[in-house]
């Protein structure tokens, strides 16, 4: 593909020139007489070097052909290589596997009713789990011949009742043992089963050497094996072709797309994988103009020979036939040219040229630009994924990434801020939109040279169109209690609010020495920042102050707040008593008028926050009719009473419209069913957001937009609420143990559950447990 782009480039810059030397002929026309007299020349220049262009474009597009299928033929064995390497990978597991692992020989021990269903289930246990370490999607059955019983990963069948009986007979009973792997067959487990897939196969008698007991069989699953070339190479049409030593191939969509296959493309070289005696081919279709200039390419090099020396011959005839009259005018040409070269200075062909040359270079630079501005797309996509937990990277990702987007990989410790512009809605409607662009772009170079000052190397992306998320790189020698990022961004702050009208507020999150703590920072930054409402405008917030802070009178009661957003979100009918249970404790605490606005001020900001996420409907509902009214309720409620009293009033009054938004929307009967799916299945370990998109037959990243805006909450976040959830009811209401709660609940490694409860609730399941009972004895 690259020698294609490069003939490509190299025939349009030849085009270029081309319309160059015709728009100066134009211009000669325009000169002088003896000028016009050297034209003739030009139909020869033009035909011969026309010619040459052609020639030399075939020859070149003959060596890219060789090139390109070098290039194909050696994908094609890089692609066999790693095919085979892991049908050998999978092959020498299953030997050692089956043939050293003592629960799985235990299989071919058997004597009438010494084997219970429990010890079935054991070996079929560690059949699934030997199944899951295997390179590709696949399925194994083992066959005990003197009990006639068939165990999969699915449990124990019958010989009669298995759906691969023929297959296994045949090669159980065969005069020798198959070699190797199989071609595609058809393959079903049970005879009941309607559906079939197509699998490649691999059996092994049991023991290797004497007389044979059982054997067993690895299918694995021709999609997978189809979908790990196309992968490999990157080309969704399949640029390798996997055919059998009958020439099938194994994608049964690829042969009905290609039933009018080319004489050419089945007389294409294919490779033979020695192993499994399968056929490689690429399949990638090449320029049909380029196959076309090859099949001339000898005759473009006669042509071109042939024009050189026809113009030779020309050129010398045209110059002895002009020669005298040139040499008899010469000196008056000469003269003449004197006397009128400050009108000939502008317009004369090789200025033009010239011209067209600084015209090439601009559009250079312009191509460089848009490499810059990839170059800045890419860094914020890579950032955001990051940040968000979408994308894990270790050190070596993290070097290798940060090398492709230009930033330095070394640091001691990494931290995140979040800053975030007050007011924005009032800052988008006083600038246009390129001047908030000027703003933030002002705000970010700022950023960088207070960076550069302080001798600190910062990654700053906006984030969201109000939020720029900003990580430090921190060595040991600067300090370790956050007090440099604090004076870092103050003097960020210091500088909008002298020179800029309009504030910002900012969130740091803990520094951290692993790359994987990272998106914990980041979302511990964005919770520091959604306490603006408590500690006002142009604040800086960290941890220290939310600990200060924590001590005082509202501060624990803020959690209820959000509550009772979250709850009003998502329409789950429990806002009310939620906020009965706040308006009671505040009626406890005897709170000042102050610290019932700072309430209400939190709860405005995280209610404006939840519903500019939902539809256009309910965003207009908000800003324009009650967003004003509850702030007016904020400044002029003077008891705690009148307060609860209106704020419920208008609440009330707002749901039913913003559930009538939400159900006027197409997908929200779809995205409750979703809802209603997690709800149900949250222990199974298998649940992903592929599998529910698959199973709504959705777009994943479609699918999980419209969650997060039917409910305000990202599609994981959910579900491991919903698995927390039900674990902290187990760990309450059961003695079960810790990693039987994990499975019960969708985990299936501890540890992961270990550390999603920690992360969640800030202790461990089992000092949960411990501290829940100790409080109930208290």
């Amino acid at each position: 593909m690259l020698n294609k782009w490069k003939l490509a480039e190299k025939y349009r810059i030849l085009l270029v020139v081309n319309q160059v030397i015709g728009a100066g002929g134009l211009i000669l026309m325009k000169m002088s007489w003896y000028h016009r007299m050297l034209l003739s020349y030009a139909p020869l220049f033009f035909v011969v070097i026309s010619v040459l262009i052609f020639s030399f474009f075939s020859i070149l597009n003959n060596s890219a052909q060789k090139q390109i299928a070098m290039t194909d033929d050696s994908i094609a064995r890089k692609v066999m290589q790693a095919v085979d390497a892991n049908l050998k990978a999978s092959e020498q597991m299953t030997i050692k596997e089956i043939f050293t692992d003592e629960k799985l020989k235990d299989f071919y021990t058997y004597t009438t009713g010494d084997k219970t269903l429990f010890d079935y289930f054991v070996i079929s246990h560690k059949l699934d789990d030997f199944s899951s370490l295997l390179p590709f999607s696949s399925s194994i059955y083992m066959y005990n011949e003197q009990s006639g019983k068939i165990l999969s990963r699915n449990g124990l069948s019958d010989l009669d009742q298995f759906g691969d009986r023929d297959f296994l007979l045949a090669a159980y009973h065969a005069k020798t043992a198959p070699a190797g792997w199989t071609s595609p067959r058809s393959y079903r487990e049970f005879i009941h089963d309607s559906s079939e897939e197509q699998v490649v196969s691999l059996v092994k008698f049991f023991p290797l050497d004497g007389i044979k007991q059982g054997a067993v069989v690895v299918n694995i699953r021709v999609r997978a094996l189809v979908g790990f070339i196309k992968d490999l190479t990157r080309y969704d049409a399949g640029f390798i072709r996997l055919l059998t030593s009958n020439l099938e191939p194994f994608d049964r969509n690829m042969m009905l797309q290609n039933q009018s296959t080319s004489v050419q493309e089945l007389k294409r070289e294919r490779i033979l994988s020695e192993y499994t005696g399968w056929l490689y081919m690429p399949s990638g279709q090449r320029d049909q103009k380029l196959s076309l200039m090859s099949q001339f390419n000898d005759l473009w090099i006669i042509v071109g020979i042939a024009t050189i020396i026809i113009g030779v011959f020309w050129f010398t005839f045209i110059t002895h036939r002009h020669y005298k009259p040139i040499q008899s005018i010469a000196v008056r040409i000469n003269d003449y040219s004197k006397r009128k070269s400050s009108e000939l200075a502008g317009v004369n062909e090789l200025k033009f040229i010239e011209l067209a040359i600084d015209n090439l270079l601009e559009r250079t630079s312009q191509y460089e630009k848009l490499h810059k501005d990839d170059l800045l797309i890419r860094r914020r996509q890579v950032l955001v994924d990051w940040l968000e937990g979408h994308r894990l990277m270790n050190e070596t990702e993290w070097r290798q990434e940060t090398t492709r987007l230009q930033l330095p990989s070394q640091f001691d410790r990494l931290a995140v801020a979040v800053m975030e512009i007050d007011r924005y809605a009032h800052f988008i409607s006083d600038y246009s939109s390129r001047d908030q662009y000027l703003l933030k772009f002002v705000v970010s170079n700022v950023l960088q040279e207070v960076a550069q000052n302080e001798g600190i190397f910062v990654w700053n992306e906006w984030v969201e169109p109000q939020q720029m998320a900003v990580m430090f790189y921190l060595s040991d020698s600067q300090e370790q209690d956050g007090n440099k990022i604090y004076d870092f961004m103050k003097k960020l702050q210091d500088w909008i609010l002298a020179n800029l009208e309009f504030t910002v507020s900012v969130g740091i999150g803990p520094e951290t020495q692993t790359l994987g703590n990272i998106p914990q920072s980041y979302a511990e930054a964005k919770k520091h920042l959604s306490y603006k409402p408590v500690f006002g405008l142009g604040s800086l917030i960290g941890s220290r102050d939310v600990h200060a802070k924590t001590e005082g009178r509202i501060f624990p009661h803020l959690q209820s707040v959000r509550t009772i957003v979250k709850s009003f979100r998502t329409d789950d009918g429990q806002w009310q008593t939620h906020m009965i249970s706040l308006f009671h404790a505040l009626k406890k605490g005897r709170f000042s008028q102050g610290d019932i606005n700072h309430i209400s001020n939190y709860l405005i900001y995280h209610l404006n926050k939840e519903l500019m996420e939902m539809t256009g409907e309910a965003q207009e509902l908000w800003t324009t009719e009650y967003k004003p009214v509850l702030e007016a309720l904020v400044e002029h409620s003077e008891k705690l009473e009148e307060w609860h009293e209106r704020l419920v009033m208008l609440l009330s009054e707002l749901e039913p419209r913003v559930r009538a938004a939400r159900y006027a929307r197409n997908n929200h009967e779809l995205i409750c069913q979703v809802k209603v799916y997690i709800e149900t299945n949250y222990y199974d370990c298998d649940l992903s957001l592929n599998r529910i998109s698959d199973h709504f037959e959705m777009n994943p990243r479609y699918l999980s937009k419209l969650f997060k805006e039917e409910f305000g909450e990202k599609f994981i976040d959910y579900l491991v609420r919903i698995r927390l959830e039900e674990a902290q009811r187990l760990l309450l209401m059961t003695d079960l143990p810790v990693q039987t709660i994990a499975e019960r609940v969708g985990y299936v490694h501890v540890i992961s559950f270990h550390r999603a409860f920690k992360n969640a609730l800030g202790i461990p399941p089992g000092d949960f447990r411990k501290k829940t009972e100790v409080n109930s004895k208290g």
